[in-house]
């Protein structure tokens, strides 16, 4: 007779790698049936989340034995990155969705600072393990594999797993993340001899009319092709709403006068997750416009955007995948926070 009925495991699993094996292997030692929780659920494919839901479900089935499998449960979950408590209580609805009046083990090990969610289910017993695999870095296996070296973690991958990874190597996706991350390290190699890490300040609108969202198709890396709200880096001599006022002009020449755009101005707020941008540190400032229009404002792409186009809000979550960085939760933000 095991001890719980239910253990759930919560990660990422970008990808799913020996270290994630070992804590699925525990939980089934430990419970008759295993919930493994998939964060960043139709996150935007970026360096970081590199693998679709529907890819890393294929990699977990693939490690787990076919008999495991037959007592698995997977539950896909969307980021919150600027509201935790809301993360938190989905998580949980998850988990009672499955477990009901069920005993419940939380397995996991604290391997660093992201690892704080752990205590956060007093209702459940937390059965943490030593980090089970030494040398073991998710972010390392994406660089080796974004770098052509595959065959130096594949010792840290389940056999099925290093297959499907390098299969994926072949496809137009993954050439597109290698471009942009050749890109990225370019790009931090012009600060490597700052005498600190930088930390850089952007501004972004959010202007909303009629139920929609106006935003750029980006024209350059990072985020080549992806949609995201308007908005650039601050110049030394700007404030930062200015630097948004700018910014919004020349990336959609929005055809609103600036005595009425001022006025639309709702809410403002500061984004700062230390992993938001893959550039490195940097915080941006966001600016929420509402207008009152009785048809959408003419706008027109500048040479900075591929495209500019009003975008209806009720499709944000469904291509979250397609959108640049956090900019998906920074439009929910606004929109939950509106009045």
């Amino acid at each position: 007779m095991k001890k719980y009925d239910f253990a759930v495991v919560i990660g990422r699993f970008q990808p799913f790698h020996s270290g994630h094996k070992c804590l699925v292997d525990h939980a089934f030692k430990i419970a008759q049936h295993v919930i493994i929780v998939i964060g960043s659920h139709n996150a935007p494919i970026s360096m970081r989340n590199p693998w679709n839901t529907m890819q890393r479900e294929e990699c977990v089935r693939a490690a787990i034995s076919e008999s495991n499998c037959k007592h698995l449960t997977l539950i896909p979950l969307h980021d919150s990155a600027y509201n935790f408590t809301d993360w938190i209580m989905r998580v949980q609805q998850k988990i009672t969705a499955v477990s009901r009046d069920g005993t419940v083990a939380i397995v996991g090990h604290y391997k660093d600072d992201t690892s704080y969610y752990l205590n956060y289910f007093p209702q459940w017993k937390l059965d943490s393990l030593p980090t089970q695999a030494d040398g073991i870095s998710a972010t390392d296996i994406r660089n080796a594999v974004f770098e052509d070296r595959l065959g130096d973690i594949e010792c840290y991958l389940p056999d099925k797993v290093r297959i499907i990874i390098a299969n994926w190597t072949k496809s137009p996706v993954f050439e597109k993340l290698q471009d942009e991350y050749r890109f990225i390290q370019n790009y931090r190699k012009k600060w490597e001899s700052a005498p600190y890490p930088p930390i850089f300040v952007t501004a972004d609108s959010v202007v909303i009319a009629l139920g929609h969202v106006l935003l750029v198709k980006r024209k350059v890396n990072p985020g080549k092709g992806c949609f995201a709200l308007p908005g650039g880096f601050v110049n030394h001599n700007e404030s930062v709403q200015k630097a948004c006022m700018r910014e919004l002009r020349e990336e959609t020449g929005l055809d609103v006068g600036s005595k009425e755009l001022n006025g639309s101005l709702k809410l403002t707020h500061v984004f700062d997750h230390p992993l938001r941008d893959p550039r490195g540190r940097v915080i941006t400032h966001a600016f929420m416009f509402e207008l009152n229009v009785k048809i959408l404002p003419h706008i027109e792409a500048g040479d900075d955007a591929q495209d500019v186009l009003w975008f209806p809000l009720y499709q944000i979550e469904q291509n979250e995948s397609s959108f640049f960085n956090d900019h998906a939760q920074i439009i929910k933000y606004f929109v939950n926070h509106t009045v």
